[in-house]
């Protein structure tokens, strides 16, 4: 009984066992949208397309750093409750001012989803890998993905 028990808390909460999705950015020149954070000493910025799902890793200052987009995608289950879905690292290494991207394949906001509800939704963190002591900006706002 006690098996079972813990068998429906596992199911009931499948955001528990999410894995990082590492992806290398490839160089990129389109439009990056307008949901971006960049970090406060402006040496990068983290974007989400939701036309195309498509993450984006900015480089913006010149110091033999790369840089890096941290994203977390979150679904709405069949009784409107928001949990972790997927989330992942963009990594980018072309020099600056340059931009990379990573092109993901998410559930869109107004279709329903694997845990059974309607709702998809993104978030970013721009992050510069200074040696080991990697320096990151906020989350930006959610965004409703197209």
């Amino acid at each position: 009984m006690a098996t079972a028990g813990l068998l429906v808390l596992a199911m009931a909460n499948p955001a528990s066992a999410v894995t990082m999705e590492n992806d290398t950015a490839v160089r990129d020149t389109s439009d990056a949208g307008d949901g971006c954070i960049t970090m406060g000493n402006l040496s990068a910025t983290a974007c989400f397309k939701p036309y195309g799902d498509v993450v984006f890793a900015v480089d913006m200052l010149p110091d033999g750093y790369s840089v890096y987009a941290l994203w977390q995608n979150e679904l709405r289950n069949s009784v409107g409750t928001w949990g972790l879905y997927r989330n992942g690292k963009c990594s980018w290494s072309g020099s600056a001012p340059s931009k990379g991207s990573c092109n993901k394949d998410m559930y869109e906001h107004s279709s329903s989803n694997a845990w059974g509800g309607k709702g998809s939704r993104v978030r970013v963190k721009a992050c510069t890998n200074d040696l080991g002591d990697d320096t990151c900006s906020g989350w930006s706002s959610w965004i409703y993905n197209q």
